[in-house]
């Protein structure tokens, strides 16, 4: 699928209080302000952290099936839109404590947009980065005052990408909310994001020798005007909150589809230090699917002793997914430059039979909270999971066999008040994941291996030294096997990988109108194992790097209230670019500028933001978890109008 297949490209080229129930206003939408830490927030269309869903501590939520909608378990094909979508948290360290069954590569929690009981129209008309525009609708109408609302939106999109690589995208989303009580909720939803033709990134593989290089214009598109990507992706579902007989029940039925009807990948092989290729290639596919149901329900019982509060969670998870994949084609076009732009005319391959893959996984886990006031708390978790997969390919020679694992997962975590303002924080949690889908270039291309068993040990201290800042220093320890390209283009499992590391987080308002949220992390990634003992890959995952710093600003004006600044500036030490780790890509900071001009327009408030981002053009180069590589992105402009009617 194209988008497990981009995460990492686009996590490396890139160098996400939380919004009130009621139906977001598009003018009030800043990350900065509502963030409470720096591991990860995202509102709206805004993102800021070291982390975000597709990386979090050196591994993906995403990839790993670490998701959540409302706190509730989905298993996610297609990534839901923003407008269906008012944000997403990462839940890592002590903002992962008290939350139920924690996983070890953290949580990536999508909250839904809530229709209120005002009716409210969101229009939202941008222009940039790069050749993108786009505008964006979004309603809210009251049925029953605030028991009852419709919420729908549409966007409509011109995609401007990193490559100049331009596609044609419509976003649509219709949510509804009834809640006839205080204590019950329903929430059902529906979207659907459509891609049409958008072109694809030239991704560059130099096997001539340990460099890089040189630097190329990132001005105009170097792929193939052909190769592009066209699919549909949904997400439709209900969640349902209630308070019965003081049992607090939690239900959530999710279904997650992707259709792709093409898809196109250029890879250049055997770069050499002219920019000379020896081989460009253009894999083919198209006629894939994935789909999956999944959901949970939990239901809980607290109990109140005194200063203390108890509470026991029983909960009941499952997935049911299908996978239709495999049979690509490629077409070799030979001698290529990179660089340069060097269309061919349109060549076509023939797609063969599709492998189809099932899954089902059922999950009985049983937990308890408690909180002692002034003193801590402490989270117990016990797990036990089906797990069943069974992958049938068109060859009747290759017969795969099914994979079964039937694990108990145990999680503990704990918070000690030292002070007033200060806690430690623990926990130690075992999972049951997905492993990474095989990447484009892989032999074995789109093949997801059968699920991995991980562990997670983490500690730390939270200070908060002000109302509303906080400041976090925290211990991780993950360990998960490790999977990448062998020799024969084979995407399996190589070895074992250790991430240990050090990550620090401020958020807050750390003076008058200066809002501030910075993190760093250090990361140590180690990989054991037959092939690292052989001395075919090193004991560096490609595309680690060792340090990421990362800080975001927002400084209203003195005696200018209606005028903001805006920051941010992000930093990564050099990372490892390919197996042997003989080669590195330098260290690179990037810095962004921008800012936000409120007012009001027949009485109705206006948001206008532009922002500059790479604003000194920085070049440095990207490199994929298995060892292709793209520029970052240029300096580029974008600028936006929103309204509330």
């Amino acid at each position: 699928m194209r988008l497990a297949f981009y995460q990492t490209a686009i996590i490396a080229a890139s160098l996400a209080a939380w919004p009130s129930a009621a139906f977001a206003q598009r003018t009030n939408d800043n990350a900065v302000k509502k963030a409470e830490d720096a591991f990860g927030t995202s509102v709206g269309d805004e993102q800021i952290g070291i982390y975000n869903a597709n990386l979090v501590r050196g591994f993906s939520p995403v990839a790993a099936g670490n998701l959540r909608i409302e706190g509730l378990y989905f298993d996610q094909q297609a990534r839901p839109i923003d407008r269906l979508m008012a944000g997403t948290v990462i839940h890592v360290g002590i903002s992962a404590q008290g939350y139920p069954f924690p996983a070890p590569t953290g949580i990536a929690d999508y909250k839904l947009r809530r229709p209120g009981a005002k009716q409210l129209t969101s229009l939202n008309l941008s222009l940039g980065p790069w050749e993108g525009a786009g505008a964006e609708l979004d309603v809210q109408l009251p049925l029953d005052g605030d028991r009852a609302g419709l919420a729908f939106g549409v966007g409509r999109y011109r995609d401007g990408q990193p490559h100049h690589g331009t596609g044609d995208l419509t976003s649509l989303a219709l949510l509804g909310r009834y809640s006839p009580v205080a204590d019950f909720e329903i929430l059902p939803f529906w979207s659907q994001f459509r891609v049409s033709g958008e072109q694809s990134q030239s991704l560059i593989f130099t096997t001539t020798g340990d460099f890089l290089p040189a630097p190329i214009a990132r001005d105009r598109f170097l792929g193939q005007k052909w190769s592009d990507y066209s699919g549909t992706s949904s997400n439709y579902g209900v969640v349902t909150k209630a308070r019965i007989a003081d049992f607090d029940l939690s239900l959530g039925v999710f279904r997650s589809d992707v259709k792709v009807d093409e898809d196109h990948i250029d890879l250049l092989f055997g770069t050499d230090r002219t920019g000379q290729v020896a081989n460009r290639v253009v894999v083919v596919d198209g006629g894939n699917r994935y789909g999956s149901t999944s959901g949970e329900v939990r239901v809980a019982r607290s109990l109140v002793e005194g200063p203390r509060l108890h509470k026991l969670i029983l909960s009941l998870r499952g997935r049911d997914q299908s996978r239709v994949y495999g049979g690509t084609g490629s077409v070799s076009l030979g001698q290529s430059r990179i660089g340069v732009q060097d269309f061919r005319p349109e060549q076509t391959a023939q797609i063969g039979a599709k492998t189809r893959g099932e899954v089902t996984q059922k999950t009985l886990g049983l937990g308890y909270e408690g909180r002692w006031a002034g003193l801590g708390e402490l989270s117990l978790g016990l797990q036990k999971t089906d797990y069943a997969k069974s992958v049938k390919t068109p060859d009747p020679a290759r017969v795969v066999p099914p994979t079964y694992d039937k694990p108990w997962l145990f999680s503990s975590t704990g918070a000690v008040y030292v002070a007033e303002n200060i806690a430690a924080y623990a926990g130690y949690t075992r999972g049951l994941e997905e492993s990474p889908v095989a990447p484009a270039e892989a032999a074995n291309r789109n093949e997801a291996p059968p699920a991995i068993r991980t562990t997670q040990k983490e500690a730390g201290l939270r200070w908060k030294p002000a109302p509303g800042v906080s400041a976090v220093l925290g211990y991780f320890d993950i360990e998960k096997p490790y999977f990448n390209l062998d020799a024969a283009q084979q995407f399996r499992q190589l070895g074992q990988v250790r991430n240990r590391g050090v990550e620090f987080s401020v958020a807050g308002p750390l003076a008058k109108g200066l809002y501030v949220v910075a993190g760093n992390v250090w990361l140590d990634a180690r990989v054991a194992g037959e092939e690292v003992t052989s001395g075919r890959i090193s004991r560096r995952p490609i595309g680690t790097f060792r340090r990421h710093t990362m800080a975001s600003l927002d400084y209203q004006l003195p005696g200018v209230p209606t005028v903001s600044l805006t920051a941010g500036f992000e930093s990564t030490s050099s990372r490892t670019a390919n197996a042997q780790d003989s080669l590195r890509i330098p260290a690179r900071s990037v810095l962004h500028l921008g800012t936000r001009y409120r007012f009001k327009l027949s009485g109705k408030p206006v948001l206008l933001r532009a922002n500059v981002q790479n604003v000194f053009n920085t070049f440095g180069w990207a490199v994929g978890g298995t060892g292709f590589l793209i520029p970052n992105g240029s300096r580029r402009y974008s600028l936006s109008l929103a309204a509330d009617i």
